[in-house]
């Protein structure tokens, strides 16, 4: 045995990595380990400790601080219908920024000879499935969210 195994040998193992999940316990049907490396440990503090989304508000203003709204990524394919419909209503900007992004992906999926992908379920490009002046109840009933997690929101 070599002098550099004998050393890797001698030290402690090093434990993995945590990663922390910021879900709800209204959100618990999003928790899961299915995308969990091998060389991390994936754990759920709010849900572990019971705490709602509405707790999470409660505690942020008790410290005295000020409540952000509820967040995702941008361009998240898995946000609902009204929330497209929000932002190309009250964020413009960032809606064209999201169709946009999905065109560079078909661009150079085009490229790649691969079919296209898109940021809705409606299987077609974002401009067309959320039309502008065009309004959503605040449900859906075919939406189940996203059960990643891995943007912890």
């Amino acid at each position: 045995m070599s002098a550099t195994n004998s050393n890797a040998a001698a030290r402690p193992r090093t434990p993995p990595p945590r990663s922390g999940s910021n879900i709800s316990l209204d959100e618990i049907h999003r928790a899961n380990k299915r995308r969990c490396e091998p060389h991390e440990v994936i754990e759920y503090p709010l849900l572990e400790r019971g705490i709602r989304r509405i707790d999470c508000a409660r505690i942020i203003r008790n410290a005295g601080l000020p409540v952000p709204p509820k967040s995702s990524c941008w361009f998240c394919p898995f946000h609902r219908p009204e929330t497209w419909h929000d932002m190309r209503r009250n964020e413009p900007e960032l809606f064209e920024k999201a169709c946009q992004l999905e065109e560079l992906l078909n661009r150079r999926r085009d490229e790649l000879g691969k079919d296209h992908v898109w940021l809705t379920r409606f299987n077609r490009p974002l401009r067309a499935a959320i039309p502008d002046g065009v309004d959503t109840l605040p449900f859906d009933e075919w939406d189940s969210g996203c059960d990643s997690g891995w943007c912890m929101t």
